[in-house]
């Protein structure tokens, strides 16, 4: 009884100090904590709102540099580049907000320790919180739930960076319903102000109508809101990002303002460089209609359609921009799509090599970074008297293909090559040699002897009539194997050139030439190499079970890109010739539509450019060079190759992201050729960035899983699905709960051709996963870290990204 009085007795004494309903207010959850270098704790903070809004962004301006900070009822979008400044944004489930509702967010702060700094006391700094039209100051000392000072943004401007960047502030601007109170419910972690936390949106919404008489009788309707931004404004901040970001001005998308007011928007808006124009609305600039046209056709858009030039005529000006000459392959016309978001490069490559991690077979150890993966198939190979512990599961199941995972090392360490400075800056070198080595230690186990190779261990028939843990799959586990009598050129090709290409990685990244791994690893790229060449045969026609699953076209492409990449790793010119010779023998000199684990023709035609120009052979570096041209601008052009609407690049309905990815990833590559033209290295660059955005999230879904805010929870994938304790089934592959591992990092096959996708674990063609999807993928998140040059900063085993934008930002 005391101890209740004491609190109302506390309660009513607080609320004499600031009133609890509208008073913003801030506390530091729990206590903190630090260790020898680093501090940090949890903030939380609360914020009344009186005005509708459809989204929402909020600045947390830090007083000293906060490396690694996580937003946890919103979304932690971009970051200054002294990292000071954080910005955060809704989430999919907390957008639309009204009168009445309280903004509610809490986030996670660890910092660098400072000498002399308590921070069992204070626990450290509190931000200044920039959220719409006003900033609020928390206090430095009080750990306790305490009221914020509330300072008005455009008087407290002055005090804040001078690179905060003030993103456009969505209102709406129907009138505002009036509202029923609602009833405070206490939730949990609430504090002492526990009914500002929890007030509930309006429970009943009356709208004031006017109705007007007049002598035509015209159908009732609702008026929707509408969301409003000011044309100007959206110039400055575009102009600013464009400085920030170092764009130079002709690929810098201005919107284009009306002349008899300046704060609307043209409908129509046009974007010189590109050479397409679109609708939009004009008081906020968004886009009314997918549908882009060429500028000559400007005036074909649906938003000028039945417009006269007459002045009594109420007219839409139409910007006066005449197309300016380009060349043929510049003109091209791009997927018509335009980024929406700013992804952390850094952080995405660290996700995908946990999933690698996650795709381990064998003894995993006990430094797994994958806490719910345990060792497994630690006896195969005992059946064909070899030890074959170890490798990678390609997908969600437990088959080990060799063909696919040779693929995916050979992407993997290509990848590294091209851009070895994505990896080396943000700390991933590590893992990706790592990643690498993982694969190739099991090429060593699987090449037996000179003119024998395991090619496959396990079969997908016996195993796919179970759903379990990797650890639990005790049925029989053959192996297959390709000798003289039964040949298999492409996998013992492939897996050349992954050793080949790994001995390269190892080499660049610090170990000697003469360092005994990388010459075991060449040891048997030469051997696997000589084996291709002397039994030539498709593997997939004498190993049977592979055919249903990974069935290889044909081998020639193989030979000549292991040929190629024994060059880039020994530098012995036999084998640069074998390429040439065997390029030509095998008729593989015309352009390909994909690149694929199965598909390498372009990724050969690639390289030979580059070694044939290196030698003096301009001739024919200009011809392998046209073949390249020909699958980049194939790629992504629409009206030659498929594209969803949203603007992915369409191969084949099974690993959709995948192709598209690979695609990015080879034309990156080849936008470093120096002879390649100017305007096609930037529209190679820009269309890989293009593909690689779609598939990190900028039309509202990811297809890598853990990235994003709308990203894939139920992969087709069983290891991930199963609990870590208790039984694990068909029931669990028939739950409709999201898998209870998170397979960070994984990309999904993706949406099929009119960019539908279900978030079901039983559609295995959206929702599949593979290592050979990731390799192509993360060559390709690389390749745009690098050319583009950002100063990325590490924090941990990953950075947090200042943010990067190239293309026209949809509001």
């Amino acid at each position: 009884m005391f101890g209740l009085l004491w609190l109302s007795l506390t309660v009513i004494a607080l609320i004499g100090k600031c009133n609890a309903i509208t008073d913003p207010v801030f506390y530091i959850e729990g206590n903190g904590w630090e260790n020898n270098t680093h501090a940090g704790y949890i903030g939380h903070f609360k914020i009344r709102l009186t005005e509708e809004m459809p989204k929402w962004w909020i600045a947390l301006v830090f007083p000293v540099p906060i490396p690694y900070f996580e937003a946890w009822q919103g979304t932690a979008f971009k970051q200054s580049f002294d990292m000071k400044i954080h910005y955060m944004k809704e989430t999919r489930w907390n957008g639309h907000q009204y009168p009445g509702m309280v903004m509610d967010q809490r986030y996670m702060a660890e910092f660098p320790k400072e000498r002399g700094v308590d921070y069992t006391e204070h626990h450290g700094p509190r931000p200044a919180i920039v959220f719409r039209h006003k900033v609020y100051i928390p206090s430095q000392t009080i750990n306790e739930e305490h009221p914020m000072v509330v300072h008005d943004l455009a008087d407290y401007r002055p005090n804040l960076p001078s690179y905060l960047e003030l993103l456009p502030v969505l209102t709406i601007t129907t009138p505002a319903p009036s509202t029923t109170s609602p009833r405070p419910t206490r939730g949990e972690n609430s504090g002492m102000f526990w009914w500002v936390r929890t007030l509930s949106p309006p429970l009943t919404t009356t709208t004031q109508t006017t109705t007007t008489t007049t002598t035509t009788t015209a159908p009732t309707t609702t008026t929707p809101y509408r969301v409003e931004i000011s044309c100007l404004d959206s110039v400055r901040i575009r102009r600013s990002r464009c400085i920030h970001q170092i764009i130079i001005p002709q690929d810098c998308y201005l919107p284009q303002c009306s002349a008899s007011n300046p704060d609307r928007f043209n409908a129509a808006q046009c974007w010189q460089s590109k050479g397409f124009c679109w609708c939009v609305d004009p008081y906020n600039g968004m886009r009314t209609e997918r549908r882009f046209v060429f500028i000559r056709n400007v005036r074909t858009l649906g938003c000028l359609a039945g417009l006269t030039s007459t002045a009594s005529t109420t007219t839409t000006t139409v910007p006066n921009i005449a197309p300016t000459p380009q060349s043929p392959s510049a003109a091209l016309p791009r997927p018509p799509f335009t980024p929406r978001n700013n992804y952390d490069y850094n952080l995405v490559i660290h996700n995908s090599l946990l999933f690698f991690e996650a795709q381990r077979s064998g003894d995993i150890g006990s430094n797994s970074r994958i806490r719910w993966r345990f060792p497994a198939h630690m006896t195969d190979g005992f059946d064909c008297g070899v030890d074959l512990s170890g490798g990678y599961y390609v997908s969600g199941d437990y088959v080990k293909y060799g063909f696919p995972t040779a693929s995916a090392m050979t992407m993997l360490a290509w990848g590294y090559l091209e851009f070895p400075d994505a990896y080396d800056e943000s700390g991933e070198t590590r893992y990706l040699r790592e990643a690498l080595k993982w694969g190739t230690d099991y090429f060593i186990k699987a090449h037996v002897s000179s003119n024998k190779f395991v090619g496959q261990v396990g079969l997908s028939d016996l195993e796919n009539s179970f759903w379990l843990r990797p650890q639990d799959m005790t049925v029989d586990r053959p192996c297959y194997n390709v000798t003289d009598r039964k040949p298999g050129s492409d996998l013992l090709a492939e897996t050349a050139a992954a050793m080949a290409a790994t001995a390269k990685v190892f080499m660049v990244s610090g170990n000697s030439s003469n360092d005994p791994y990388v010459q075991t690893l060449l040891q048997h790229a030469r051997q696997l190499y000589d084996f291709a060449k002397t039994s030539r045969g498709t593997y997939s026609l004498s190993i049977r079970p592979a055919a249903d699953h990974y069935p290889s076209n044909a081998y020639t492409d193989e030979l000549v890109w292991a040929a190629l990449w024994l060059y880039e790793a020994t530098n012995e010119r036999r084998f640069l010739a074998d390429a040439g010779r065997f390029y030509d023998e095998f008729g593989l000199n015309e352009a390909k539509t994909e690149v694929s684990w199965d598909l390498k023709t372009t990724p050969v035609q690639l390289l030979l450019t580059k070694h044939a120009y290196r030698s003096g052979a301009t001739s024919r570096a200009e011809d392998y060079l046209d073949k390249v041209t020909q699958f980049c601008e194939y790629s992504l052009n629409p009206e030659e190759s498929i594209h969803t609407p949203q603007g992915l690049l369409y191969i084949n309905q099974w690993g959709t992201t995948r192709y598209a990815c690979n695609a990015a990833f080879v034309c990156l590559v080849a936008s470093k050729l120096p002879a390649l033209d100017q305007n096609l290295k930037r529209t190679y660059r820009k269309f890989a960035e293009d593909q690689i955005d779609y598939v990190l999230g900028k039309t509202g879904r990811s297809f890598v899983v853990g990235h994003g805010s709308n990203y894939p929870t139920q992969p087709h994938h069983r290891a991930s699905s199963c609990s870590m304790a208790g039984m694990c089934g068909w029931t669990s592959y028939h739950s409709n709960s999201s898998n209870p591992q998170l397979l960070q990092g994984a990309l999904v096959g993706g949406p099929d051709s009119t960019d539908q996708f279900t978030n079901d674990r039983s559609d295995y063609r959206s929702n599949g996963v593979s290592i050979d999807y990731n390799a192509g993928f993360q060559g390709a998140v690389a390749g745009i870290r690098g050319v583009f040059n950002q100063n990325y900063r590490t924090n941990h085993q990953f950075a947090s990204l200042n943010s990067i934008t190239f293309f026209l930002k949809d509001n």
